[in-house]
């Protein structure tokens, strides 16, 4: 990238940083950067009380070596329903869609469940062949039930579950979460009666009000107990004035789902998720997530606000400290967002970001202070410093590669006298007014202007043979006294210029041997009567006496 480039583009930075904000986080395609920060977040969030009374009943390995293969006689869950009869609410998540071979057996469960009074069942979308629909409990056992809910979870595009919906259904939202129903049922409140499966066919799916499932590391925030442990052994009242869970933690009756809690790819049952969101539900209001366009919104404003303010430090090494501070203060503003507001605002994009453009403006710092370092102030061209540099480069590689190269020195003719006549301040226009000419004239990119001190400027041209560094030569002194800038103290009445110029195969040469040679051909052309160029030639004396 050219040098002035990058200060150019870091002029644009606030608008350009705003819009890629808003494009990235409004079009979702780093959604993975947030994923991470929300999981290490959450890992480090610390829950170890059981303020909330969950059981977890898990139909595990131990019940079934006890009990049986699955599924077990409809006997078995009436059983334990009749034993939880003190419990606050429970929630069946258990899918008993299929008629039992003993129908005697299904009306045994449902008068259980109906004694009860407190059993939420669940509702979840399956597809039969092309067709989705909503799996429910048997609708015996459905009328008998306190209310239904959905078990979906939503898996996020690196397949683990963040998040959850307080309401889905086929066709519309119609059901609450399985959580929330046994959550309500707890409370004291009476879930809504489950509506009727939908009439049509060929429906979708919807879901609303997404909330974060409330996951913590450390002690689970419910017990576990063995289905065949609460079946055969606890007494009643282990269970009295508790909220309990029903369900499948053995490996193949259920669906595992990756968390950000989980460790060697060991995922979470479903009854096991349900019991983190019913924690969260019963004890503190759960996280919101920003909708995605306000969130790309939020972030393009923060990003536009901070560079602009930003951008204003001066140091280079200043700068990127605070670009990078205010990226962690973004990060750590989500992590209270989410701690203390409940609410998930990401926020990892917009960092990385910040970040970036805080790089890029660093970046620009530099090339704008190694431009200065490089520049004639003055004129604008390229200094001594920056021509010597350029000048050992060229030299080294065109000896390498056997190419002519040309050196022109140019000095205004009798300048002591213009300014002498006109004042320093008319002197300098000259000067910048000769540099406007020589860019005009030498605009190549093999082609190297530099002021080398005073009125004296270097011109260096890569691959040029002799006769054409002398027509470009010739053309540069012809079009600046064209230019006619009054000299009053002049003998030609105007500015006009001298050029020295040495041009061949440099394959002994130094960059010393050179502008010698230039040296000398500049001195000629002065001691000529100046105005006109003058090429050095190999068999010309080592010394010439200068002109006075």
């Amino acid at each position: 990238m050219h040098a002035p480039t990058l200060p150019r583009l870091a002029r644009l930075a606030p608008l350009l940083l705003a819009i890629l904000g808003l494009l990235l986080i409004g079009s979702q395609l780093l959604n993975r950067l947030d994923f991470w920060l929300y999981d290490g977040l959450i890992r480090s969030q610390l829950k170890h009380d059981d303020h909330s009374g969950i059981t977890v009943i898990a139909i595990d390995e131990k019940s079934l070596a006890e009990l049986g293969r699955w599924p077990w006689p409809r006997a078995y869950h009436a059983q334990l329903l009749d034993k939880l009869l003190h419990a606050r609410a429970i929630g069946l998540d258990i899918a008993i869609v299929e008629p039992s071979t003993q129908p005697e057996a299904d009306q045994h469960l449902a008068d259980a469940i109906r004694r009860n009074g407190k059993v939420i069942g669940p509702v979840f979308p399956e597809m039969q062949g092309h067709r989705l629909v909503e799996t429910r409990p048997l609708p015996l056992l459905a009328s008998a039930m306190a209310g239904l809910g959905h078990t979906d979870y939503e898996q996020d595009e690196d397949g683990i579950i963040r998040r959850a919906y307080l309401q889905a259904g086929l066709g519309s939202p119609r059901h609450p979460s399985f959580a929330g129903a046994v959550s309500q049922l707890a409370r004291g409140i009476r879930p809504a009666p489950a509506p009727p499966p939908p009439a049509l066919s060929g429906l979708a799916w919807y879901r609303a009000q997404a909330v974060m499932v409330p996951f913590s590391n450390g002690a689970r925030p419910y017990q576990t107990v063995s289905y065949s442990d609460a079946l055969n052994r606890l007494p009643a009242d282990s269970f009295a004035n508790r909220i309990v869970l029903i369900g499948a933690t053995a490996t193949g009756l259920g669906d595992s789902h990756l968390t950000p809690l989980s460790a060697n790819n060991r995922g979470l049952s479903g009854v096991e998720i349900n019991a983190f969101m019913l924690h969260g539900l019963m004890e503190h209001p759960l996280v919101t997530p920003l909708d995605p366009g306000w969130k790309a919104l939020l972030s393009a404003l923060i990003l536009l606000l901070a560079d602009w303010r930003l951008a204003r430090q001066s140091s280079p090494r200043r700068l990127l400290a605070s670009y990078a501070l205010a990226a962690l203060a973004i990060l750590c503003g989500s992590a209270m967002a989410l701690y203390l507001g409940r609410i998930w605002l990401g926020g990892s994009v917009a960092a990385l970001l910040l970040l970036l453009a805080g790089i890029l403006r660093f970046v620009a710092s530099l090339s704008r202070l190694h431009t200065l370092a490089m520049t004639d102030s003055l004129t604008g061209l390229h200094n001594r410093r920056h021509f010597d540099a350029t000048f050992a480069a060229a030299l080294a590689e065109h000896q390498r590669r056997n190419w002519p190269l040309a050196l022109l020195i140019v000095d205004l003719d009798n300048f002591k006298g213009y300014n002498d006549h006109y004042g320093h301040y008319a002197g300098d226009e000259v000067l910048q007014q000769t540099a406007r000419a020589l860019r005009k004239c030498f605009r190549r990119n093999d082609e190297t202007v530099a002021r080398l001190g005073g009125e004296e400027f270097g011109i260096l041209l890569e691959r040029r043979q002799p006769e054409q560094a002398l027509a470009a030569a010739e053309r540069f002194c012809r079009h600046l006294e064209g230019l006619a800038m009054p000299h009053a103290a002049s003998p030609q009445g105007t500015v006009t210029c001298s050029i020295g110029l040495t041009a061949r195969h440099p394959a002994e040469d130094t960059t010393r041997s050179l502008f010698e040679d230039a040296d000398q051909a500049l001195y000629l052309a002065k001691g000529e009567g100046r105005n006109r160029v003058r090429l050095a030639r190999p068999d010309q004396a080592a010394a010439q006496a200068s002109p006075p």
